[in-house]
């Protein structure tokens, strides 16, 4: 069996071809980094204006949850002022109706319309709207 005759010339190509391949596959691999960062970077921006946007919602809720919180104690308040409201003004005009009886039953009134002179003497005005 016969060996390969190596000459000089022939190594140093050797040599010569396979620090190209290495440095084609550093180049290679520096681009495929490169492209990597570029895409994570990206996608840390994006992530960025997602979590922002996300952080927008939750202060806009939580300031609708506290507006409707107050509106609806306002609005509580204001139907309780109501109902108290038309609580007294019931009770002013059972009041009143008791009084008008008593009074008309003590002026011995029988169903029949009071003249103007007996309605000023006892402090009855019609009101005319």
């Amino acid at each position: 069996m016969r060996l390969p005759i190596v000459t000089r010339r022939r190594a140093e190509a050797a040599v010569d071809l396979a620090v190209r391949a290495v440095w084609h596959l550093v180049d290679n691999a520096e681009k495929a980094t490169c492209e990597a960062r570029l895409d994570q970077r990206r996608t840390e921006a994006e992530l960025a204006v997602e979590r922002k946007q996300r952080q927008r919602a939750i202060a806009y809720v939580g300031q609708a949850e506290r507006r409707r919180n107050t509106d609806g104690h306002r609005l509580a308040r204001a139907l309780r002022a109501v109902a108290a409201e038309r609580a007294q003004s019931a009770a002013y005009r059972r009041t009143i109706d008791r009084l008008t009886d008593q009074l008309l039953d003590a002026t011995g009134y029988q169903a029949e319309p009071l003249l103007p002179e007996a309605r000023t003497v006892l402090g009855i005005t019609k009101e005319d709207a």
